[in-house]
């Protein structure tokens, strides 16, 4: 895995890259364009990926523990498997994504519309819309 821990992208142009199996722990990618990318199977543990573009991106099986993606565009986005515990989704766009048998639990949701989203097999533990919830669907 390649080492990208506490490396500051903030703003970069990434787009349409193959990024797979890459440590992002702790990593500021801030306002960062990833859209179109292939990045499945990395570890963004604790990154700052505020604001965002991942529209369309494959993050299948990805480590979102923890991630700060409010306002991020995840429109279309592949995040089968993803585990998204703790993570600040806060007013992202998850329109038309896939969040399959990702894993949520207290997770912030505040702002988010799931009403395009496959949620199919998603183990969902604990929410917070303002306050925390224990549910076990977001539709």
């Amino acid at each position: 895995m390649k080492d990208y821990r506490k490396a500051n992208l903030a703003g970069s142009d990434l787009r349409d890259m193959d990024l797979t199996n890459i440590d992002f722990r702790r990593a500021n990618l801030a306002n960062v364009n990833l859209s179109g990318s292939n990045i499945k199977n990395c570890d963004f543990t604790s990154a700052n990926l505020r604001g965002a573009n991942l529209n369309g991106t494959d993050l299948r099986a990805t480590n979102l523990r923890g991630v700060d993606l409010s306002y991020t565009d995840l429109r279309n986005a592949n995040l089968e498997g993803a585990d998204l515990s703790g993570t600040k989704l806060h007013n992202a766009n998850l329109e038309g994504s896939n969040l399959a048998k990702v894993y949520i639990r207290g997770t912030d949701i505040r702002g988010v519309d799931f009403s395009n989203v496959n949620l199919k097999d998603a183990i969902i533990k604990l929410i917070y819309d303002g306050k925390y919830k224990r549910v076990s669907s977001l539709v």
